[in-house]
């Protein structure tokens, strides 16, 4: 199994790396793919959001950057970051949000990425993984629906996999509402990220719930599974992100219910932020999905 890193993981509050730096600093410490957000690089002069991840231009110079040190750093581009909010109570910002997904599907073609990531979102008007009451609503429901069937017209236009997954903060945020949208929409386009931190929710994040936690997952989704995050979270009474390896995330088991259903997809890791631990992270998780 190829073992990649998000970009999202070098950001800064305030500046971003340029692209070569990011792509050697990923290969020096082992990885062979990247979860890219184009917000990531320097280059591109646009600092990610509460509303949009997606910047509202991506140039051809840009792309050819990222080409060009892709090759030159031997990284597989395996998903492309999309996310916005895709149910946020104001039209207009949903309605920005397709115009910029329609760029980002052409630069996703053009770098050879194959799947899209996405945010389902939340009624939360500053940012989009804030939780709100009325994301339980039916019309936010319906319009996270809509925006994501004209997502999926445009990535069955460009011949791209959109990739959701569970966040507990946002409209999708079960196994349950996975598979609601994935037989709403109906499309062979509209696939499944497995994250095992992200099906939690407050109050679960146990070590005893952890396993039958995933299977749930699986029995709901398995065989749509495009992408892994191999994202962790530490045990309590809230949801607290960590390094992975640090948390209750059982990745032995989690590998092995993705080869029960034939998963052969890229793992990403994403959520480590700390470059001094990105390189044990790599080895941790390749020791587990690539024993010998």
């Amino acid at each position: 199994m190829r073992i990649g890193i998000a970009t999202t993981d070098f950001e800064s509050t305030y500046t971003n790396l340029p692209t070569e730096i990011i792509f050697k600093k990923i290969s020096d410490y082992g990885y062979k793919s990247v979860q890219l957000s184009f917000a990531s690089l320097s280059e591109c002069g646009y600092i990610s959001n509460g509303q949009f991840d997606i910047p509202p231009q991506i140039s051809n110079e840009l792309i050819d950057i990222v080409i060009k040190y892709a090759q030159k750093c031997d990284i597989g581009i395996a998903s492309v970051n999309g996310t916005y909010n895709m149910c946020h109570p104001d039209k207009d910002i949903r309605d920005e949000g397709i115009r910029r997904f329609n760029l980002l599907a052409h630069a996703a073609k053009k770098i050879n990425a194959p799947i899209i990531t996405l945010c389902s979102g939340s009624r939360c008007r500053e940012h989009m993984w804030t939780p709100h009451a009325d994301n339980k609503t039916e019309s936010a429901w319906n319009d996270m629906y809509q925006s994501m069937l004209r997502l999926t017209e445009i990535a069955e236009n460009t011949g791209i996999t959109l990739a959701i997954e569970t966040e507990a903060s946002n409209i999708i945020d079960t196994p349950e509402q996975v598979r609601r949208i994935l037989d709403s929409v109906g499309s062979s386009h509209l696939k499944m990220i497995l994250d095992g931190a992200n099906l939690f929710h407050a109050g679960t994040a146990k070590r005893e719930n952890v396993r039958k936690v995933l299977i749930h997952a699986f029995d709901l989704f398995g065989a749509d599974i495009v992408l892994a995050h191999g994202k962790d979270i530490l045990e309590g009474d809230g949801i607290d992100f960590c390094a992975t390896g640090e948390g209750i995330i059982d990745f032995a088991f989690m590998k092995s219910l993705l080869d029960k259903y034939s998963f052969n997809g890229d793992m990403i890791i994403h959520g480590v932020y700390d470059e001094n631990k990105m390189a044990s992270v790599y080895s941790f998780i390749d020791n587990i999905c690539n024993k010998k």
